[in-house]
């Protein structure tokens, strides 16, 4: 897996030295997602979660990223890494509804939407609704991550996101949300709603547990709909050596 950085890729820079920056929840992408599933990035940034659904589990990918220099960055990705035919990339936010809201443009992996903006520091984007951009019969796996935003994206995607097929929601949740008006409960209250299951991973033993609640640790929190099923895919996912600066291999 190549990983082609620019000055403050915090994104990328920090999987090259150090590892997976987000260590339990990438390596649970990498034993559970299914080659056969449309992994959908949800502020994919510059992509370190789209490489390794496309490249290394070798699924297709919809990566949608508002900010269109950010694009230019993830599509760089995707050819260095030679998955162009695996992954689409939309350059469009993702809300509740069709429209256009302005986006933070100068914060590396933490953009976000704002009320209003001028044209040095945010852009002007056009979002949309999961519901309107992704068909309900595909089999699905999701990342979302977009800097408190989050529940108005779940709200937009309620029927894709309550589809048996739709499997996981790895989702970040740090408690930024507040800026919007909603709180990690009220993520936690509508993916339950949805049918998913709060779950802790342990990579080493591949362990898959169901929690009684969100985590309060401010991460990501993973859902998942069948825990048996993952569970299994998880136990029976292959070994893979991810390469890291120095020769470094995970």
């Amino acid at each position: 897996m190549n990983q082609g950085l620019g000055i403050g890729e915090a994104g990328l820079t920090g999987n090259l030295y150090a590892g997976f920056m987000e260590y339990k929840d990438m390596i649970f992408l990498l034993h559970s997602l299914s080659r056969d599933e449309v992994f959908v990035d949800i502020g994919a940034n510059v992509g370190a979660y789209t490489i390794l659904a496309s490249k290394c589990v070798q699924a297709k990918t919809i990566a949608f990223e508002p900010i269109p220099e950010t694009v230019e960055r993830l599509l760089d990705q995707i050819h260095i890494n030679r998955v162009s035919d695996l992954v689409s990339v939309r350059n469009k936010g993702v809300a509740e509804d069709k429209g256009t809201l302005y986006f933070t443009n100068s914060h590396d992996t933490v953009n976000r939407v704002i009320e209003f903006g001028d044209s040095e520091c945010a852009s002007k984007v056009e979002v949309v609704s999961i519901d309107q951009e992704l068909p309900r019969d595909q089999r699905y796996f999701f990342k979302i991550d977009v800097e408190g935003f989050e529940l108005n994206v779940i709200k937009g995607g309620a029927n894709v996101l309550s589809s048996p097929l739709t499997s996981v929601v790895i989702i970040e949740m740090n408690g930024s949300g507040e800026s919007y008006g909603h709180t990690n409960q009220d993520v936690h209250t509508h993916l339950i709603r949805l049918g998913f299951h709060p779950c802790s991973y342990e990579p080493f033993s591949r362990s898959l547990k169901k929690l009684s609640n969100f985590n309060d640790a401010n991460g990501n929190m993973i859902y998942v709909r069948n825990i048996s099923e993952i569970s299994a895919r998880c136990r029976a996912a292959p070994i893979r050596k991810i390469h890291t600066a120095g020769g470094v291999e995970i």
